[in-house]
């Protein structure tokens, strides 16, 4: 199978695609590549329009062209496909089924979860980013830790001991298959975080809806050095450094990531 490849920038997506779908044997497939995004038209010998057709597609944004041959079976080309989601330059989130990232990445092999997705939403991106930039100090805790990949990052950085905690017995059982499918010891746990106090650690991360923000806040054994929050959106924001300030901690850093909130805290 051959494959035409054209990058635009992300604005343009909707407008060359007009023009592309008419061409497309099987559609067109569309990797995002920073601000820009990779339109693939692919199809067998005979199959596809001419190379310059597709390129007078994406005119006047088609700013570079490329061909190659892609394996005819659909699971070869996923794997041919696939770019591990690379966070900070250091950690490399990517399903079982995909290769290893480059050497130097820190590799994160999380299963795909119904629930939980794959890792990419914005704010686990964001907590993952915010993690990278702290030092490890001693004992974690991911709280609402979902697929695990919070807790699971914390380990491969250096932070020991590792505690997830989650009220799901879904979240409970993700987190300890992706924790034994990368080889990590992390502590999980089931329990209501809006009713027991956390464990005492040097960082926490909590990437939980507002009430869990409070409730933790309330119940904080002892404020830790480093706590980044996330999972409210960013006009929730106030609130949630209301309840951490009156814990002992003031904002270090508040962001957002695609209108949700991300505040690195620190102790006071």
């Amino acid at each position: 199978m051959r494959e035409v490849a054209v990058r635009v920038p992300a604005g343009a997506v909707e407008d060359v695609l007009d023009e592309l779908l008419a061409l497309a044997p099987h559609g067109v497939h569309e990797v995002a590549r920073g601000g820009e995004v990779e339109l693939r038209v692919r199809g067998a010998a005979g199959e596809l329009p001419a190379t310059a057709q597709i390129a007078a597609a994406a005119d006047p944004w088609g700013a570079s062209v490329r061909e190659r041959d892609v394996p005819d079976d659909w699971r070869e080309r996923r794997v041919a496909d696939h770019q591990p989601l690379v966070i900070a330059g250091r950690l490399a989130l990517r399903p079982a089924w995909a290769p290893p990232p480059a050497d130097g990445l820190i590799d994160l092999v999380l299963e795909h979860d119904d629930a939980f997705g794959s890792g990419g939403h914005p704010t686990t991106c964001a907590c993952l980013e915010e993690l990278c930039a702290v030092p490890p100090a001693g004992a974690f805790a991911d709280l609402g830790c979902g697929s695990g990949v919070l807790a699971i990052a914390a380990a491969k950085l250096g932070w020991d001991p590792v505690v997830a905690i989650d009220g799901l017995d879904s979240a409970v059982e993700a987190t300890r298959a992706n924790a034994a499918r990368n080889g990590v010891a992390v502590d999980v746990r089931q329990a209501d975080l809006c009713a027991q106090a956390p464990p005492p650690a040097a960082a926490i991360v909590a990437n939980v809806p507002l009430a869990v923000h409070e409730a933790l806040a309330a119940r904080l054994p002892a404020p830790p050095g480093t706590l980044i929050a996330s999972g409210v959106l960013d006009d929730a924001a106030p609130t949630v450094l209301r309840a951490y300030a009156a814990a002992g901690l003031r904002v270090h850093e508040r962001r957002t990531a695609g209108g949700w909130a991300v505040v690195v805290l620190h102790r006071s």
